[in-house]
């Protein structure tokens, strides 16, 4: 590469390749989820997925470039660990919960990636790439703090996850972390 605009190119060919591996992978790790609401969800981001593929074709148009894939070895490995709770765990909520940990994965992934992207084309004044890719963005945002809700409803469907868990265990329950701000850090 010898200037930004190649940098763009390359950070969207890898974003494209991203988008279209998940557009691959959520049908079946829809079908693995237990849960009907984690279903919903991921079936709803599959068509979610499908409008930022076109929307990255329309990036790539904006530049003048023909929309191309470069294998995105990030988003393979990150998919193969979710197909990995499919293979080897049984239907249930913590199967669940493993895959709402693989699914955010893949979402800070695309946010950290279109985050960049986005800061590349504001600096070359691309306004319209920078509006595209910020929609996705928003989306992918959106989409960590669905799969988050989702998360805390499945937590109580955990066995054995109850307010006894002390008295049974003789342990005390597990408080999650409190960031710098005092908020919870806690993530699915």
């Amino acid at each position: 590469m010898e200037n930004l605009k190649e940098l763009l190119l390359e950070e969207l060919k890898d974003l494209y390749s991203a988008e279209k591996q998940i557009v691959k992978a959520l049908p079946k790790i829809a079908k693995g989820a237990d849960s009907g609401e984690l279903k919903a969800a991921i079936q709803e981001h599959l068509e979610v997925t499908r409008g930022q593929v076109t929307r990255l074709e329309e990036v790539f148009a904006h530049l003048e470039e023909k929309p191309k894939a470069k294998q995105c070895k990030g988003m393979e490995g990150l998919l193969q660990e979710g197909a990995e709770s499919l293979e080897e765990e049984e239907p249930g909520p913590l199967r669940d919960l493993q895959l709402i940990g693989a699914a955010q994965r893949v979402e800070h992934y695309e946010v950290a990636a279109y985050g960049t992207a986005k800061a590349i084309a504001e600096k070359l004044g691309f306004a319209e790439a920078v509006d595209l890719l910020n929609q996705t963005l928003e989306e992918e945002e959106e989409a960590d703090e669905k799969l988050t809700e989702v998360a805390e409803g499945i937590y109580a469907e955990v066995p054995g996850e109850d307010e006894n868990a002390e008295e049974e265990t003789g342990v005390p329950e597990r408080q999650p972390a409190r960031s710098r701000t005092g908020r919870s850090s806690r993530v699915a």
